[in-house]
Protein backbone atom coordinates (compact mmCIF):
# COMPACT_ATOMS: atom_id res chain seq x y z
CA UNK A 1 0.00 0.00 0.00
CA UNK A 2 1.36 3.34 -0.78
CA UNK A 3 1.74 6.21 1.67
CA UNK A 4 -0.31 9.10 1.12
CA UNK A 5 1.42 11.95 -0.17
CA UNK A 6 1.91 15.58 1.34
CA UNK A 7 -0.96 16.98 -0.27
CA UNK A 8 -3.25 14.25 0.02
CA UNK A 9 -2.63 14.93 3.96
CA UNK A 10 -3.56 18.59 3.60
CA UNK A 11 -7.26 18.05 1.88
CA UNK A 12 -7.68 15.41 4.36
CA UNK A 13 -7.14 17.87 7.21
CA UNK A 14 -8.98 20.47 5.18
CA UNK A 15 -12.02 18.44 4.93
CA UNK A 16 -12.00 17.78 8.39
CA UNK A 17 -11.93 21.18 9.05
CA UNK A 18 -14.89 22.17 6.81
CA UNK A 19 -16.62 19.63 8.06
CA UNK A 20 -15.98 20.72 11.85
CA UNK A 21 -17.18 23.86 10.66
CA UNK A 22 -20.73 23.20 9.54
CA UNK A 23 -21.54 20.56 12.07
CA UNK A 24 -20.89 23.69 14.61
CA UNK A 25 -23.15 25.63 12.31
CA UNK A 26 -25.58 23.24 12.25
CA UNK A 27 -25.60 22.84 16.46
CA UNK A 28 -26.09 26.78 16.32
CA UNK A 29 -28.60 26.89 13.68
CA UNK A 30 -30.79 23.91 15.71
CA UNK A 31 -30.10 25.73 19.02
CA UNK A 32 -31.76 28.53 17.43
CA UNK A 33 -35.10 27.06 16.06
CA UNK A 34 -35.75 25.29 19.44
CA UNK A 35 -39.45 26.28 20.71
CA UNK A 36 -40.19 28.29 23.83
CA UNK A 37 -40.32 26.15 26.76
CA UNK A 38 -44.14 24.72 27.08
CA UNK A 39 -45.98 27.36 29.53
CA UNK A 40 -45.93 25.97 33.44
CA UNK A 41 -48.88 23.95 34.78
CA UNK A 42 -51.13 25.14 36.86
CA UNK A 43 -53.00 22.75 39.43
CA UNK A 44 -56.65 23.43 39.54
CA UNK A 45 -58.77 22.21 42.40
CA UNK A 46 -62.40 21.05 41.55
CA UNK A 47 -64.70 19.61 44.06
CA UNK A 48 -67.94 20.32 41.82
CA UNK A 49 -67.43 19.13 38.63
CA UNK A 50 -71.16 19.61 37.84
CA UNK A 51 -71.45 22.60 38.80
CA UNK A 52 -68.39 24.29 37.53
CA UNK A 53 -64.92 24.58 38.11
CA UNK A 54 -63.81 28.06 37.97
CA UNK A 55 -60.00 29.00 36.25
CA UNK A 56 -58.05 31.29 37.44
CA UNK A 57 -58.48 33.23 33.70
CA UNK A 58 -62.00 33.83 34.79
CA UNK A 59 -63.43 31.40 32.05
CA UNK A 60 -65.61 27.73 34.10
CA UNK A 61 -65.40 24.61 32.93
CA UNK A 62 -68.25 22.43 33.22
CA UNK A 63 -68.76 18.56 33.14
CA UNK A 64 -72.41 18.52 31.85
CA UNK A 65 -72.61 14.92 32.99
CA UNK A 66 -70.95 12.69 35.21
CA UNK A 67 -67.49 11.57 33.98
CA UNK A 68 -67.16 7.99 32.63
CA UNK A 69 -64.97 5.67 31.33
CA UNK A 70 -65.86 3.94 28.02
CA UNK A 71 -69.01 6.42 27.59
CA UNK A 72 -69.29 9.18 26.24
CA UNK A 73 -69.78 12.62 28.41
CA UNK A 74 -69.50 16.04 27.77
CA UNK A 75 -67.65 19.71 28.73
CA UNK A 76 -68.26 22.68 28.61
CA UNK A 77 -66.13 26.11 28.82
CA UNK A 78 -67.58 29.71 28.41
CA UNK A 79 -66.18 31.12 25.83
CA UNK A 80 -63.15 32.92 26.66
CA UNK A 81 -60.45 34.13 23.63
CA UNK A 82 -60.35 33.01 19.97
CA UNK A 83 -58.61 30.32 19.42
CA UNK A 84 -60.77 26.66 20.30
CA UNK A 85 -59.02 25.13 23.41
CA UNK A 86 -58.08 21.55 23.65
CA UNK A 87 -58.50 19.11 26.75
CA UNK A 88 -55.68 16.16 26.84
CA UNK A 89 -56.60 13.38 29.50
CA UNK A 90 -54.27 10.58 31.08
CA UNK A 91 -53.52 8.95 34.54
CA UNK A 92 -50.44 9.51 36.66
CA UNK A 93 -47.86 7.27 36.33
CA UNK A 94 -49.55 5.35 33.22
CA UNK A 95 -49.39 5.32 29.43
CA UNK A 96 -53.33 5.62 28.52
CA UNK A 97 -52.39 6.76 24.66
CA UNK A 98 -53.22 9.31 22.94
CA UNK A 99 -56.86 11.28 24.57
CA UNK A 100 -56.71 15.25 23.17
CA UNK A 101 -59.80 16.35 22.43
CA UNK A 102 -60.59 19.99 20.53
CA UNK A 103 -63.60 22.26 22.08
CA UNK A 104 -65.99 23.10 18.98
CA UNK A 105 -67.84 26.32 19.28
CA UNK A 106 -71.33 25.46 20.44
CA UNK A 107 -72.99 29.40 20.51
CA UNK A 108 -71.66 31.11 23.67
CA UNK A 109 -70.05 28.12 24.77
CA UNK A 110 -66.90 25.95 23.96
CA UNK A 111 -68.11 22.39 23.63
CA UNK A 112 -66.37 18.81 23.68
CA UNK A 113 -67.44 15.49 23.64
CA UNK A 114 -65.57 13.01 25.29
CA UNK A 115 -65.01 9.46 25.63
CA UNK A 116 -62.08 7.81 27.93
CA UNK A 117 -60.90 4.24 27.40
CA UNK A 118 -61.03 2.32 30.69
CA UNK A 119 -57.97 1.48 32.31
CA UNK A 120 -56.72 -2.24 32.96
CA UNK A 121 -56.22 -1.87 36.54
CA UNK A 122 -59.40 -0.23 37.34
CA UNK A 123 -58.14 2.83 38.41
CA UNK A 124 -60.78 5.58 37.54
CA UNK A 125 -58.18 8.76 38.35
CA UNK A 126 -57.79 11.22 35.68
CA UNK A 127 -55.79 14.32 34.57
CA UNK A 128 -57.39 16.61 32.28
CA UNK A 129 -55.04 19.11 31.22
CA UNK A 130 -56.66 22.08 29.56
CA UNK A 131 -55.12 24.11 26.83
CA UNK A 132 -56.55 27.30 26.68
CA UNK A 133 -55.00 30.49 25.43
CA UNK A 134 -51.37 29.68 26.40
CA UNK A 135 -52.17 28.78 29.60
CA UNK A 136 -52.35 24.79 31.26
CA UNK A 137 -54.66 23.87 33.77
CA UNK A 138 -54.48 21.12 35.18
CA UNK A 139 -57.54 19.54 37.06
CA UNK A 140 -57.65 16.08 38.99
CA UNK A 141 -61.29 13.92 39.01
CA UNK A 142 -62.59 10.47 39.76
CA UNK A 143 -64.47 8.99 36.53
CA UNK A 144 -67.48 6.64 37.18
Amino acid sequence: MKALSRRQWQFIALALLVFAALKVALIGWYLQQRQPAAPAVTSVSCSALQQGCPLPDGSVLRFVDGPRQRSPFTLTLNKHGGEAPTAEFSMRDMDMGFNRYRFVDAGGQWQAKVTLPACVTGSADWLLDLHQDGHIYRIAFRAG
